[in-house]
């Protein structure tokens, strides 16, 4: 028999006894859809429990349209939940092939990323915008030097590099200059090689003139202030402010160092500028005297005043990237020092554990040592596992009196430095007696 709720059952068949009737059983099937595999093939029937089919005390009486209600509100909630399963509904409802009442939603699922596995459908450039602002600077430096799907993208969105410098840097980097696009900040802050030679070890930036160069090139294509007043006076230019205001300029020391931004203020200091920009200035002004030499001087004191709004912004901005950079590096020399003094204290507390422990004064007798509390990184069971069986070894040759080849070494250049012995004494009297004789003699020899 089958029920309101299609659930078939059977009851048992009752015979008249006298005595009270056993109570009725029922036999239920399960009518479930089964899934995966198993979809496309023919319900199996699946054996039953006979449960009894008894009032439990405390429930209330379900009508007959209870569960199709629940069912109805359960399968709306699951539509409003997501547009993917409302378009999933919306879906179902279109195939003629198969009742409303079997048909089952579809959820759509996240993505599995596998390795080796090409994803199907590819990231929109909302998400990659998302995920490279969040990114290093110099990775992204580097993708658009070497990805070419990423050369495009990444040169025609400057703002994804100013997103990607605050998010690591925060406000305290100083914002480019007007004549530099963020590209060019990112290359000269975070690459490497000289911009003239291409030498691959280069890294110092000379933030006042904009390029990053070798020591070589930089000497190179700079020039003295004294030398380029020299050729800015064939063309009738006496005056040093105009070198100053108009071109951008460093410091050299005495030894031919690089200092800072410029114009010196000592004497010991000397100003430099870049070859190629005092050429170009002697150049505009020969041209300007050639056009118009009676009126020469209005055209260039208006293109001067330019150039020195020009130079006085970048005057700044390159004062503030080397404060930057110095505060950077001392910082970093800061946390160098505390994670130095971490391993010590991390490698000393776990000496004194062990048996037998090993004290301080014998860990800074052992190479090994020595050369783990000056890397600075922070101290963990790793590094400690490393050093532990170096450290034994060496801590048991020093109690034996067995001296590490180091050991030995520091020694012996501690015994040649220290004080000398009765022979040594002996010979160096010897030695200085017969050089005062010997030169005693040639005086003598002379006269």
């Amino acid at each position: 028999m089958v029920n309101v709720k299609n659930v078939a059952f059977k009851v048992n068949k009752q015979t008249p006894v006298s005595q009270t009737p056993p109570q009725a059983y029922g036999t239920v099937i399960n009518c479930r859809k089964p899934g995966g595999k198993r979809a496309l093939k023919e319900l199996k029937e699946v054996r039953s429990h006979s449960v009894p089919l008894t009032n439990v005390p405390g429930t209330k009486k379900r009508k007959r349209n209870d569960r199709k209600s629940e069912e109805l509100h359960s399968q709306m909630d699951f539509i409003t939940s997501s547009p993917a399963n409302a378009q999933a509904a919306l879906a179902a409802l279109r195939e003629p092939a198969q009742p409303l009442i079997t048909q089952k939603l579809k959820q759509v699922k996240p993505t599995r990323f596998r390795k080796g596995k090409i994803l199907e459908k590819g990231f929109d450039m909302d998400t990659w915008w998302t995920i490279l602002t969040f990114s290093d600077p110099a990775q992204l430096l580097e993708m658009r030097q070497k990805i070419p799907s990423c050369y495009r993208f990444l040169r025609d969105n400057p703002m994804l590099w100013v997103h990607s410098r605050n998010n690591l840097y925060g406000d305290d980097m100083p914002e480019p200059p007007s004549d530099l696009d963020e590209f060019q900040y990112a290359h000269l802050r975070h690459g490497h090689g000289c911009m003239s030679c291409g030498a691959p070890s280069t890294r110092k930036t000379y933030w006042a003139f904009l390029r990053r160069w070798c020591k070589t090139c930089l000497q190179s294509k700079t020039i003295k202030e004294h030398d380029a007043l020299i050729s800015m006076r064939e063309v009738g230019i006496e005056d040093v402010n105009w070198l100053r205001n108009c071109l951008p300029s460093g410091v050299f020391d005495s030894w031919g160092n690089f200092v800072g931004v410029g114009p010196a203020s000592t004497h010991s200091l000397k100003t430099i500028y870049l070859l190629s920009q005092v050429n170009k200035l002697q150049g505009e002004i020969r041209a300007a005297t050639l056009v118009n030499a009676d009126d020469m001087s209005a055209d260039v004191r208006a293109t001067m005043h330019q150039k020195a709004a020009l130079v006085e912004e970048r005057k700044a901005f390159a004062r503030k990237m080397e404060l930057w950079e110095e505060a950077t590096r001392t910082n970093k020399a800061s946390d160098y020092q505390a994670k130095k003094a971490a391993r010590k204290a991390y490698f000393e507390d776990k000496a004194s554990r062990l048996d037998p422990p090993i004290s301080l004064k014998e860990m800074e007798a052992c190479p090994s040592y020595r050369r783990a509390v000056a890397i600075p990184k922070e101290p963990n069971n790793t590094s400690w596992q490393q050093l532990k069986p170096k450290l034994e070894k060496e801590a048991a040759e020093l109690r034996m009196g067995r001296a590490t080849p180091e050991t030995r070494l520091g020694t012996a250049s501690a015994s040649a430095s220290g004080p000398s012995s009765p022979t040594s004494s002996a010979t160096s009297s010897f030695t200085s007696s017969s050089a005062s004789a010997l030169i005693l003699g040639v005086a003598s020899w002379e006269l």
